[in-house]
Formats: C-alpha cells, sequence, structure tokens
C-alpha cells in the first residue's frame, strides 16, 4: 500500500510540475512577445530581457531532470567556473565572456547537459543552441527558443549556411555574452550512422573513429572564423551514458534514470588556429580523435577519468526563490485572466 501511494503521488507530482512548466513557458513567451516593440528599437535591450528570462526559466528542466528525473551527472576534466565574466559590457582579460561549446550527439537529451553545466558555472541564460529544424514547430517551445536566439537546422550545409552566418552576425550585434553550443557531428551515434561515418573517413584518408561520429566541419570552421574576435574559448564536452536513457517523459519522471559523465575541456582561442580554413579542420579532427579515445576508455573502465574528478553537485535548495518567483507570477498571471473573462 506504501509503494503504491508514493507512485500514486509521483504520478500527480509530475503532471502537476509538467503543467507548472508550460504554463511558465507560455508566460515567457507572452511576455517576449509584449517585448516585440523594444526589439524594433534595441536588438540589445530585447536579449537583455530574453536572457533573464531564460535565466529563471531553464532551471525548471534542470532542476526536472536532475531532481525529479533522479539521473546523475559526473563531471570530470577542467573547472570552468574559475573562467566565467559576466561584465556584459566589456572583456576581462583571462576570462571567457564568449565560448563556442562542442558536445558529442549521442542521444536526445544531450543539449540538456548544455543548461545543467551551464547553471553550474552560472551562464544557463547566455545558452544558446543550434537544433534541428523540426523543433521549432513544438508549439510554445519552438517560438519562445526562436525568442531566445537558437537557431534552428536542416543539417544541410547548402540550406544552413545563410541561417549560421546570420546567427553569427546577430550574436555579435546583441552584444550580450554567449555560450554558443552545437552537435559537429550533426547526427546521433547508431550503427547506420557510424558504418556512413567511417566510410567517409576512409575516402579522406582520416583516422578511424569507433566511438563517435566524424565532425561534419564546416558548421565549426565557419564559426572559429565569423567570431575569433569575439570567443575567447572553446569548450568542448565529451559525453558518454552509462545506460541509454528513456524517452523524454521517462527521463524527467525518474521511472527509468540514468548516469551521464561528461568530461570537460577548455581550448584558449588565443591556442586554435582561427584564420585557415584547412587548419581549423585539422584541430576539430585532432579533438574528435581524443574524444574517440576518451570513449573507448570509458566503455572500458566505465569512467573518464577519476583523478580529475569535478565536484559540482546540484543544488536545489538555491532553486527554492526561482520556484517562489514563477509561482507568484503564474498566480497573478491566471488572476488577471480570470478577472477579465469573467
Amino acid at each position: 500500500m506504501g509503494n503504491l501511494a508514493i507512485t500514486v503521488f509521483r504520478i500527480i507530482f509530475f503532471i502537476v510540475y509538467m503543467i507548472f512548466i508550460f504554463s511558465s513557458i507560455a508566460l515567457s513567451d507572452l511576455v517576449m512577445t509584449l517585448c516585440i516593440p523594444i526589439f524594433l528599437i534595441s536588438r540589445s535591450y530585447f536579449r537583455k530581457i530574453t536572457n533573464l528570462i531564460a535565466q529563471l526559466g531553464w532551471p525548471l528542466f534542470t532542476l526536472a531532470f536532475e531532481t525529479l528525473g533522479r539521473n546523475k551527472l559526473v563531471y570530470s576534466g577542467e573547472s570552468l567556473r574559475e573562467y566565467q565574466n559576466f561584465d556584459s559590457n566589456k572583456k576581462i582579460e583571462g576570462k571567457d565572456r564568449n565560448a563556442l561549446v562542442l558536445i558529442n550527439h549521442t542521444h536526445h537529451c544531450d543539449w540538456l547537459l548544455s543548461f545543467s553545466l551551464g547553471e553550474r558555472c552560472g551562464r544557463i541564460g547566455n545558452i544558446k543552441i543550434a537544433m534541428k529544424d523540426i523543433i521549432k514547430y513544438i508549439p510554445f517551445v519552438g517560438a519562445g527558443i526562436w525568442a531566445m536566439g537558437f537557431i534552428f537546422l536542416s543539417r544541410q550545409w547548402q540550406n544552413d549556411q545563410h541561417k549560421i552566418n546570420k546567427a553569427y552576425s546577430h550574436l555579435k550585434k546583441d552584444g550580450e555574452p554567449f555560450w554558443f553550443v552545437t552537435h559537429p557531428e550533426g547526427s546521433r551515434f547508431g550503427p547506420s550512422n557510424l558504418k556512413s561515418s567511417q566510410e567517409f573517413a576512409k575516402s579522406r584518408n582520416l583516422p578511424i573513429l569507433n566511438n563517435i561520429l566524424m565532425p561534419r566541419v564546416k558548421g565549426f570552421t565557419s564559426a572559429v572564423l565569423a567570431l575569433n574576435d569575439t570567443v575567447d574559448a572553446v569548450y568542448d564536452l565529451t559525453v558518454a551514458y552509462k545506460k541509454a536513457p528513456g524517452n523524454m517523459v521517462k527521463l524527467i519522471y525518474g521511472s527509468d534514470p540514468t548516469e551521464i559523465h561528461i568530461h570537460v575541456r577548455r581550448f584558449p582561442l588565443s591556442e586554435i588556429p582561427t584564420s585557415n580554413e584547412k587548419d581549423i579542420e585539422q584541430w576539430l579532427y585532432d579533438r574528435y580523435y581524443e574524444k574517440d579515445q576518451l570513449l573507448k576508455t570509458f566503455k572500458e573502465k566505465g569512467y573518464f577519468d577519476q583523478s580529475k574528478h569535478l565536484n559540482l553537485p546540484f543544488k536545489y535548495q538555491k532553486y527554492l526563490p526561482n520556484l517562489i518567483l514563477w509561482i507568484v507570477l503564474l498566480l497573478s498571471f491566471f488572476t488577471i485572466l480570470i478577472k477579465l473573462f469573467n
């Protein structure tokens, strides 16, 4: 009887929390819509508003992912906290105001990991992600993340080149700090994609990778060429799952939690070639060969590098003010709606 009561409580709590999240998304979309006149006057001020909404809103997802979903994140490698520059107006020597973030694409929830790391570094509101084009058609969600500066790609360079270059131009013109997140492979890791990736490597006389797909270099190369006077560093995240995650509902509900290992490496832009396309491509290929070796180690040992373990616990207590703020905002919003329609 006790287990049944706990299960019923979890189901009810999950449903209530999902309603809470989607209500927050709807309210965020409304606020951003009302701010369109500001966008027409100043992109910079509009971006400050959307970044603030992101700073308040995305933690609702990481809270669900790590607490309600009971998924465990294990970090290793280099700490990024000491490099963060929160000054929106200027660069600070030795600090990263802007960064390119590379994540190997393994499962549908990889994008959430950038938010979890961004939250721990205080940069969750600055994250912009290159996502699949189909996501823009999700009601409320698509419009909201488009307004926040995300870009939607078809994964075909001839179709995406103009969108990507336009996005880079906006990142520079907006003048706000950013983490621009991409999956250079463009597709999820799997047997069929791995075979195609290895055939491509053979045709180009490149090293054969067994644990990760070859990166599509054009997107990264164009980013470095376009943003080399703006970006301070590249953050390379190598991600591995102890077991494959379930669908998004299971992942957040917590019926089948998983353990995810994230190995972090930081490369100052001064250590990366920034003017020659071939050199940039080779730099990315070299990093992916290293990622392949890291993933091989993970498969053999079940972890990346214990000597470089990062203590980045999830502190759910600090979310309480955030939750209270959203509850107050939503209650006020629905109170106004009720009065309007009565």
